[in-house]
Parts: structure tokens; sequence; C-alpha cells
């Protein structure tokens, strides 16, 4: 079972994050070409990301009180039909930033039940002891994606139109669909609550209260995502056509160094992360993904971004693998849902806030010094997390 489970989860992760790439890229593209405008595109992309904050926590309630595997089902099928519009609006000429903003935002809003149900279906299929590694091994899966997607959608961008793209991220979710049937599923399961969902809700809340040093994970993971997104989501693209002459070919091949350095990243922690306790190595990334960032201001061309998004990129695992093993390893699996529509929340939510941050930013100034100070903004809160004991000693 432990083969076969992991086996289909890191092959539908493969497939339907590599449709997740190519539409993170396209979108933002379409909305740069169709307006010209950062603070436009940084509106949309607050859009893809605010059901976040507004059903995030409901996602997590909803994995621990129904069948995981039927809302990760529930979820692909969603947002495939969802972002099937967007190259139908494009092609009838219906299309605008606000039609494709509403899409995204409906896309996301299905694509925030996908998160918790998955992280709280591992451990019923993993033992315990094993955790960790899976959890590595099945994060490569979206590293190579996001390398894989990319380089892939800057060659098709030769080839075809960029509203084609979206059809390829819509058939991904149906085929990723199609591959949880042969998941194996666990005999027995742990209860789940059957409390009003309100009173779900309240009670991890009550929990991460409770349980202090998890609380502090995750306001630093909020604390740490406004810095870092905004830049990623919004500024990236921004920096490569505006400061850097480049082309969407050019920002599909700087997205996929960026999956090839997570992709080092996945494969240190799988090797050598029973040398560090997980809180020590999560705070070290942060840190790292900081200062790498702050660098950026110093980049003078495609060829350098790229070595220098690799660079940055090795850190990204090593926060989303020590966060998820940790979670994991010390909280009960009946709270894992919450939990981690808890986490999804302060990574998805500060996402959508530091991408219109971002992008009225970029709007008044060159866009190198939002990488800067956004950077050292994210060097800051990886130094706080240092002076919490209780996160350090996280394992």
């Amino acid at each position: 079972m432990w083969n076969r489970n992991v086996t289909v989860l890191w092959l539908a992760q493969l497939i339907s994050s590599m449709g997740d790439a190519v539409y993170q890229l396209a979108l933002i593209w379409l909305i740069l070409d169709l307006t010209g405008s950062p603070i436009i595109t940084g509106l949309v992309a607050m859009s893809a990301y605010l059901p976040a904050m507004f059903f995030g926590l409901l996602g997590g309630v909803f994995a621990d009180k129904y069948n995981r595997l039927t809302i990760m089902h529930v979820a692909n099928i969603s947002q495939s039909l969802t972002v099937m519009i967007i190259p139908l609006t494009l092609y009838y000429g219906v299309a605008d930033a606000m039609l494709i903003g509403i899409l995204a935002f409906i896309r996301s809003s299905f694509g925030t039940m996908f998160p918790p149900a998955m992280n709280a279906f591992v451990p019923e299929v993993v033992a315990k002891d094993q955790l960790f590694k899976v959890n590595s091994v099945i994060a490569t899966s979206s590293h190579l994606a996001y390398l894989i997607g990319p380089a892939m959608a800057g060659i098709l961008l030769g080839i075809i139109s960029l509203n084609r793209l979206f059809i390829f991220d819509a058939l991904s979710f149906l085929a990723a669909s199609i591959l949880l049937l042969f998941v194996i599923k666990p005999k027995n399961r742990p209860p789940q609550e059957t409390h009003a969902t309100f009173k779900q809700l309240i009670s991890g809340l009550h929990y991460i209260i409770k349980h202090r040093s998890i609380g502090y994970l995750i306001i630093l993971t909020i604390l740490n995502n406004i810095f870092i997104m905004g830049p990623a989501i919004v500024g990236m693209p921004i920096f490569v056509k505006t400061t850097l002459g480049g082309t969407a070919s050019d920002f599909a091949f700087v997205e996929a160094g960026m999956a090839g350095g997570m992709l080092i990243g996945s494969w240190f922690m799988y090797k050598s992360s029973h040398r560090l306790s997980n809180g020590v190595l999560l705070l070290l990334a942060l840190i790292w993904d900081g200062i790498t960032y702050s660098f950026f201001y110093w980049i003078p061309s495609v060829p350098a971004a790229i070595v220098m998004i690799i660079v940055h990129g090795m850190g990204i695992p090593v926060i989303t693998i020590s966060r998820t093993s940790i979670i994991q390893k010390n909280t009960p699996n009946e709270y894992h849902g919450r939990l981690f529509s808890m986490v999804h929340l302060a990574v998805v939510g500060m996402t959508a806030m530091s991408s219109a941050l971002v992008g009225i930013l970029a709007a008044g100034m060159d866009v190198r010094y939002v990488f800067l100070i956004f950077g050292s903004g994210a060097v800051i809160s990886g130094l706080i997390g240092l002076l919490s004991k209780q996160i350090r000693q996280l394992n």
C-alpha cells in the first residue's frame, strides 16, 4: 500500500502541478499583455489568492469532517471546469481583466480544498516514522512540475497562442483526478469529527492557542509570506519584462530555474535533514529566501536571473517540507485538516496581500527596489523566528 499510494499521489501531484505552473505563468502574462498595468496585474494576482482568506479555514474543517480523497476529486474537477472558461472568453473576444480576475477567484476557491485534504490524507496511508521522507518525495513532484511546466510553456509559446496554455491546465486536473482513483483507501481511517462546522473551526483555533509552538509557526509563516510571495508572483514577470526586456518565454525559463533550485533543495532534505532539527532548518531557509531575493537588485540580464532564481529556489522546499513534517508529527491527525488549512491561509492569503502591494509599488518605483526591500523584510522575519526557542526545538 505504501509504495502504490505514494506513487499515485506523486504522479497526480506532478500532473496537476504542471498545469498550475503553466496557468500561473499564462495568467500573469495575459493580464500584463491586456492592460500593461502593474497595478491591475497585482490586483488580478490578488484575486487568484484571496479565496484562501475567505474559504481556507472552511476547507480545513471539511478535510477533518468528510472523506479527504473525495474532497481532492471535487477540487480537481471543479478547477478544471472553471479554467476552461478562460480560453473560451479569449476565443469569443469578451475577455477583460475583471472577467479573468473573477474566473481566477472562482478557480482558486475550489483549489483551497485540496492542500489541507492532501496533507491530512498522507498520514492516513504512511507510517509516522516515514512521513519526513515521504513528504520530501511528494514535494519533488511539485518542484519537477514547476521545472517542466514553465520550460514546456516557453517552448510551446513559440508554436501556439497563450490562451491554449489554459486548456493544458484544465486537462491536467482531470488527469490527476483519474489517477487518484487508483489510491488504495486505508482500512482503518482515523475518527472524523461530527461536530457542527463552526464548533470544529473554533476547536482548531483553540488548539493553536493552547499549543503555542504551532501557533508561533503559523504566525511566522504569515509574516514571511508577506515579503516573499508578492515579488515571486507579480514582481518577477514585471522584472523580466520591463527591467530586463525579456519575453514570455524568458519568463517561463526563469520560472523553470526556480523549480530546478527547488528540486535541489528537496534532494538536500531527503539526504541531510537529520543533521538539524526541522525548526532550525526552516528558520535558516527563511533567511536564505530573503537574502537571495535581495540580490535581484543587482541582476543585469535574463541568464543571470535564471542562475539567481535557482539559488533562491533551493531554500523553498527546506521551508515547506520542514513545516509540513512538523505539523504531521507533532499534532493529532484529527486536527490536520484545520491546521494545514491555517498554513494554506497564511501562505496563499498573504500572497494575495503581497501581490497587490507589489503591483502598487512597482507602478511607482523600479521593481528592483521592491526585491531589495521585500527581501530584507524576509530576512528580518527569519531572524525574529530564531529568537523563539519553541520554534527552534520543533522536530
